[in-house]
């Protein structure tokens, strides 16, 4: 029995923001695309650094706990972008620590709408600590071992953009790895799933003070239906983001953010979920802090929109 609830456990990690796939997001996604699209990398002509805090399912023992450190940075002398990530995740007695490197070539389709081409590698680390989890039968010898497992990671993606749209296609985990279940003896879980991921945006000037960008990201994963998110975001003179974001058949969510200057940002969210875990949980926060360096002054004078 201890077995069984501890594989459920753990499964549930994979499953942790309602899309029903193994891949973790951001409600915020859009503040940090290159997590799902490595084309990304180097497209807002500056370099910018983000961070981004979430908490998950507040209320619930054990909810995933997961953050990021990002950089990404044009190469302009080469048209080229690139990025690094690290990202950790916690659900329970398990640990993800992934380690990304991003490289995208840019392409330039007419005077104002960019191509780039996105290529990610990377490596995962996978941490199982049995030995502290709060079971019936502390001298179970199924509860007393570690499992560590060090897995590499290749990804795919485009990313085609203008100064009021764009458009990105990708496949962010190419390799399908067995997921362990730790220091349980043959126990396997899966193997890691491709997702194909395909979102676009929009921005619509209603007049000289607001601005409407709504978004949509579609996900498909090999044996499970297509999942989508929608969200529309309200941009009061350059400077104040308001907006939602629907999530397919699990949660809602309210988002705020604020752009000090060009160059920081600041923006928190928080979502409410609808699905069979409504009623377990106060909900999930999230935090995120973005700073963009600009090469020269003249890029940061126009705002961007993602």
């Amino acid at each position: 029995m201890r077995k069984i609830l501890v594989i459920l456990l753990l499964t549930l990690g994979y499953f942790q923001v309602g899309y029903g796939q193994q891949d973790k997001m951001f409600t915020q996604y859009l503040n940090y695309p290159s997590s799902i699209n490595p084309a990304y990398a180097g497209s807002r002509g500056s370099t910018q650094i983000l961070g981004i805090a979430r908490k998950q399912w507040v209320g619930l023992e054990g909810a995933p706990k997961s953050g990021v450190i990002s950089i990404n940075s044009p190469i302009t002398f080469f048209n080229m972008g690139l990025g690094l990530t690290l990202e950790t995740d916690d659900v329970g007695p398990e640990r993800n620590t992934d380690v990304s490197v991003d490289f995208s070539h840019r392409i330039r389709l007419t005077k104002t709408v960019f191509m780039n081409l996105g290529l990610k590698a990377g490596l995962s680390h996978q941490k199982i600590d049995l030995t502290n989890a709060n079971v019936v039968d502390q001298y179970d010898p199924l509860m007393q071992e570690v499992n560590n497992d060090v897995l590499p990671n290749f990804g795919v993606g485009s990313y085609v953009y203008g100064d009021q749209f764009f458009v990105g296609f990708s496949i962010p985990r190419l390799l399908q790895t067995e997921i362990k279940s730790g220091g349980i003896t043959d126990v396997k879980l899966d193997r890691n799933k491709l997702h194909y991921f395909l979102m676009g945006g929009y921005v619509f000037k209603v007049n000289p003070f607001i601005k409407i960008r709504p978004t949509m990201l579609f996900k498909a994963t090999q044996g499970s239906r297509v999942s989508w998110d929608f969200s529309a975001m309200a941009i009061f003179l350059d400077r104040f983001w308001l907006g939602t974001s629907i999530r397919d058949e699990d949660s809602i969510a309210g988002i705020f953010q604020v752009n000090i200057n060009h160059q920081l940002r600041i923006g928190y969210s928080y979502d409410i979920a609808f699905s069979n875990l409504s009623s377990r949980t106060n909900g999930s926060h999230e935090i995120s802090l973005s700073y963009d360096i600009g090469f020269k002054s003249k890029r940061l004078r126009s705002p961007r929109y993602f």
